[in-house]
């Protein structure tokens, strides 16, 4: 059995990294891959545009396992519309590895993190990723965050006075030969606990679950995977996959200073089928709740559309946190938005009556040899 399996999911164009036209979505992460020092590992694509580019990695697999998979058949793609969790999901099918780790694309990884994560797993431990992106050629992006002077503009109580090169303790040289100076960014986590203090580790809350994540396949497998009910808006599934597994019983969630990922920064690099602005349809943020309050921590269940009147009439009236808020806003249901009608209603007719086992899945797989091995 192999060891990790590295899931990523794509709907970008081939070259969307910004101030570098001549690279390849792909290769900072290939060239990355290939020089991890641990090599037990197979990485995992699930590409929204797959039949515009389906030998890819024949020409340029840097000698690494991979598995290209196309993301259709999927209900939301002729809406322009990204499928995360279910694009998730079919990279869970497809993996043979103890331990996933999932991530998007563009991503440039240390030569030790594949060593790392699996360290930590063998300490008990599912890990959440810090994650940054290298800004030197969107500089004035990085001026923006931090000031030309490198100190954090808004910073108070305890951020205040701390520099760039505190709160993003990131070397570069390990990935400085594909053209990148270490202008960086880390993620709002990963510096408020590693950039101002001598800590290495820290166990967090599910709730700090983002996207960028390891599990293993047995828990995934026990909370069914990502929540598609979660599709057609792409926020908080991932928190939400956090809370399930913590429900399950899987309550070691931790992060390390040593375990994050650089993105080559892409800005927005969508390709043109996609809709350049993701529609809120309806708000995840009810559905997280309601998975909680329900004690629903195996996903993918068919929901009846009664339980919508549950998630107004009880979560959105008195649960959300944020409801005052959400009251401000002219285009609020609540819960659901009032511009974005048809594809609410879309989601009601196929979203919400979704059902799948992921096991039956990756048994049927087994059978039929549906993924091939590039």
């Amino acid at each position: 059995m192999i060891k990790i399996s590295y899931i990523t999911i794509t709907a970008r164009d081939n070259f969307p990294t910004e101030g570098r036209p001549e690279l390849h979505l792909w290769e900072p992460t290939l060239q990355t891959l290939a020089n991890q020092t641990f090599k037990d590992f197979e990485y995992i694509i699930v590409d929204v545009f797959y039949d515009d580019r389906p030998d890819y990695f024949k020409d340029h697999n840097h000698g690494l396992t991979i598995k290209h998979i196309p993301a259709a058949p999927n209900i939301w793609h002729k809406y322009g519309v990204v499928q995360t969790c279910e694009q998730f999901n079919k990279g869970i099918v497809a993996a043979d590895g103890e331990l996933l780790f999932f991530d998007a694309d563009s991503a440039m990884l240390h030569p030790e993190l594949m060593q790392n994560l699996w360290n930590h797993y063998q300490e008990g431990y599912f890990v959440s990723l810090g994650f940054g992106a290298d800004l030197t050629y969107a500089k004035e992006i990085y001026e923006r965050q931090l000031g030309s002077d490198g100190q954090y503009k808004f910073a108070t109580g305890a951020w205040q006075g701390v520099t760039d090169k505190q709160a993003n303790k990131i070397e570069n040289s390990w990935y400085s030969f594909l053209g990148y100076n270490g202008l960086v960014i880390m993620d709002h986590r990963y510096r408020q606990l590693f950039g101002n203090s001598i800590l290495n580790m820290a166990r967090i809350s599910p709730n700090w679950y983002y996207g960028i994540s390891t599990a293993s396949l047995e828990a995934i497998l026990a909370v069914n995977g990502f929540d598609t009910s979660f599709d057609g808006d792409s926020a908080l599934n991932d928190v939400d996959l956090g809370n399930r597994l913590f429900m399950a019983g899987y309550k070691n969630i931790a992060m390390f200073r040593d375990s994050y990922i650089i993105e080559a920064y892409a800005k927005l690099g969508w390709h043109q089928k996609m809709r350049t602005i993701r529609p809120e349809i309806k708000c995840n943020y009810g559905l997280l709740l309601y998975n909680q309050l329900k004690g629903r921590y195996v996903a993918n269940i068919p929901v009846p559309e009664s339980e919508i009147d549950y998630i107004i009439n009880v979560i959105c009236a008195s649960n959300c946190q944020v409801r005052d808020k959400c009251k401000t806003l002219p285009h609020r249901g609540p819960f659901f938005n009032k511009n974005e009608g048809e594809l609410y209603e879309y989601w009601k007719k196929n979203g919400l009556p979704y059902r799948i086992n992921l096991r039956e899945e990756r048994a049927l797989r087994k059978k039929e040899g549906t993924w091939i091995n590039v």
